[in-house]
């Protein structure tokens, strides 16, 4: 009778490892405490990592992945359950040829830019990526993500897949779910307003506004900076201009780029970054890409004042083979599999009858 308990309990916290450091960068803890971040130490889900507009930081996670954060970041490991392994070796994560048991990674960037290495999930596994605009869902194995905000406070978003498999949910459009093949990224631009992700300080001219949100994912405000809307407003400003949804390749820039990251600000091995590299030389050049646009242009309106923008919950995931609409929910997901093996596991092995 105690099985299913002990197979509850196995969803723990997982790792997070600091790798490369360069530049300054800050770790701060549940409890709002900073400290520098520096290589080795070793944190879980509930921390933020900042880095400034000089510096990179390269977290490792105890399921394999690899996150870089790049210059003027600041994201939250908002969610890191899995379930243990004898495969999982501190300081050894990024040696892990695939994922070594199910986890829920839910990585939450308030603004900046992200490129991450996945080695291949669990099929129980999930592994998002949220940002105030839009929610990519990583299956692998090499993405980018990046969110935004101009002078002006028009915004933009985009989510890449340099290999692998990932799937990209704008924020306020009825688009649905987008697959972002190898060599592809969503780039969505025209997001009038600073939206914003608990936990966040956004600035609007000679106003602060913090976000006092306690869940991302399920309501989020929206702090408008658009005339007339009875919020702030940036003085001489125009009419934000019409959002887009846009499917275009990667240029040679933009994979040039993520090689260089991978090669100088990680400590994995340098086939990656070669692979990648591989893939710019032959990329079309920034003024050849041609985008698609997805669902035509929508007019920035903008949310009323006092309105709450709900970004988009997790969609069926058909990669997973399930449906899943919540973190707590994936957690049980997880948990309920480790339940149905222990119990399997316990049952006696049937023998012929009077044998």
């Amino acid at each position: 009778m105690l099985f299913p308990f002990v197979a509850s309990a196995a969803l723990q916290n997982g790792k997070v490892e600091v790798g490369v450091v360069k530049g300054t960068a800050a770790l701060i803890d549940p409890q709002a405490k900073t400290t520098p971040l520096s290589k080795g130490i070793v944190f879980q889900e509930g921390y933020k990592v900042e880095t400034s507009a000089e510096s990179t930081a390269e977290l490792i996670l105890s399921n394999g992945s690899t996150l870089i954060v790049n210059p003027d970041t600041s994201l939250e490991v908002r969610t890191f359950k899995q379930v243990p392994s004898e495969l999982i070796v501190e300081g050894q994560y990024q040696k892990l040829d695939k994922e070594p048991s199910p986890s829920v990674t839910e990585i939450l960037v308030f603004h900046g830019k992200v490129i991450g290495e996945v080695r291949k999930l669990n099929p129980q596994s999930s592994y998002t990526i949220k940002t105030p605009a839009g929610v990519a869902r990583i299956r692998g194995t090499i993405y980018t993500v990046e969110y935004v905000v101009d002078s002006n406070g028009v915004g933009s978003l985009s989510i890449g897949c340099v290999r692998g498999s990932v799937e990209a949910t704008v924020s306020n459009t009825t688009n649905g779910p987008i697959p972002v093949l190898p060599g592809k990224t969503v780039s969505v631009s025209g997001l009038s307003g600073v939206l914003t992700l608990a936990g966040s300080n956004i600035q609007s001219g000679n106003t602060t506004t913090t976000n006092q949100v306690p869940t991302p994912g399920v309501n989020v405000p929206n702090i408008p900076i658009i005339p007339g809307s009875g919020t702030t407003t940036l003085a001489g400003s125009t009419p934000p201009p019409p959002m887009t949804v846009a499917l275009l390749d990667m240029d040679s820039s933009q994979l040039a780029q993520v090689a260089t990251s991978l090669a100088n600000a990680t400590s994995l091995p340098v086939t990656f970054a070669n692979d990648v590299k591989d893939m710019a030389k032959v990329a079309p050049s920034p003024g050849q890409v041609v985008p698609t646009t997805i669902g035509g242009s929508v007019p920035n309106q903008g949310p009323a004042a006092g309105n709450v923008v709900t970004p988009p919950s997790p969609a069926p995931n058909t990669s997973t083979g399930g449906s899943t609409s919540t973190t707590t929910q994936l957690m049980q997901q997880v948990s309920d599999v480790v339940n149905n093996a222990v119990q399997k596991q316990q049952q006696p092995d049937p023998s012929p009858s009077g044998g």
